[in-house]
């Protein structure tokens, strides 16, 4: 199936997504980051923060997580979800994000190519209280599938 190239510049997801302080918490111990200014919201505020930040790759969470059907939505792009390789991940924090903050997000599609070797690119915004927090965006190629 080749991909729909048709979609560039369309909506595919709006949701909500309200910030845990657990899901902070998880990340970084996924991620095996132990600043305590993540966990640690004395030591947060210490380094001027009202809480304890979310860090710089919890947009991953907010988009997956948020959206958990979002490979229903790409696949139905005609993307190969299975053959998928990760190319590129971009944020651009405009504020801080914090704990029982909920966004407002919305994912794009912003850029497809189509032929051997497809791509596709998505931007997530999330906003709080009408103000856009973060930008994100995410690169995906999709090889050749094997012969």
């Amino acid at each position: 199936m080749a991909i729909d190239l048709s979609c560039k510049g369309r909506e595919i997801a709006r949701y909500t997504f309200e910030v845990d302080r657990s899901k902070i918490r998880e990340l970084c111990a996924a991620i095996g980051d132990p600043n305590p200014i993540f966990t640690n919201p004395e030591a947060a505020q210490k380094e001027g923060y009202a809480d304890t930040p979310a860090p710089l790759t919890f947009s991953t969470v907010i988009t997956f997580g948020g959206c958990p059907g979002i490979w229903d939505l790409i696949s139905a792009m005609g993307i190969d979800i299975k053959r998928l390789l990760h190319a590129k991940e971009e944020y651009e924090y405009l504020a801080p994000i914090y704990p029982g903050d909920k966004l407002d997000c919305l994912i794009t599609v912003e850029a497809l190519r189509g032929g051997a070797m497809e791509m596709a690119a998505f931007k997530t915004t999330c906003a709080r209280g009408g103000e856009t927090v973060l930008v994100s965006r995410m690169t995906i190629i999709v090889p050749p599938a094997a012969k």
